[in-house]
């Protein structure tokens, strides 16, 4: 039988914030001098996220369900793209919330992923140290 969670509730009880697998497949994509971009892209990633979840935060708090979509969605594409699945499963929920207007769903989303990526932050800059 399948748990539901709640909106908001932690994401990664049962498997890494990070998914290895897609971390691997990042590392493989090089430069023209055949160096990994890995390091650059997770630069990219760690220093982008803490502005949109700002952004998100100022959105809440303006009842701006059009920006907290948008932030939503650009935040969704950015954790799959790095394998960190509860976020991206995290901002589908809250551009859900968004599109039906429903803050009072939104604001534990927001705080629950504020949560999840200090978990994929730690774990990326863990593997980050390793390599």
């Amino acid at each position: 039988m399948r748990h539901e969670r709640a909106p908001g509730e932690a994401v990664t009880k049962d498997r890494p914030p990070v998914d290895h697998t897609v971390i691997d497949q990042l590392a493989g994509i090089t430069d023209a001098q055949g160096d990994s971009v890995l390091g650059e892209l997770l630069n990219a990633f760690l220093g982008a996220v803490p502005g949109r979840l700002d952004a998100l935060d100022l959105a809440v708090a303006a009842g701006d369900s059009l920006a907290m979509a948008g932030e939503a969605h650009a935040l969704t594409g950015s954790a799959a793209s790095f394998g960190a699945r509860g976020m991206a499963d995290l901002c589908r929920e809250l551009r859900a919330a968004a599109e039906q207007g429903d803050l009072d769903a939104a604001r534990p989303l927001v705080a629950a992923l504020r949560a999840e990526f200090l978990g994929v932050r730690s774990w990326l800059v863990n593997f980050r140290s390793r390599t």
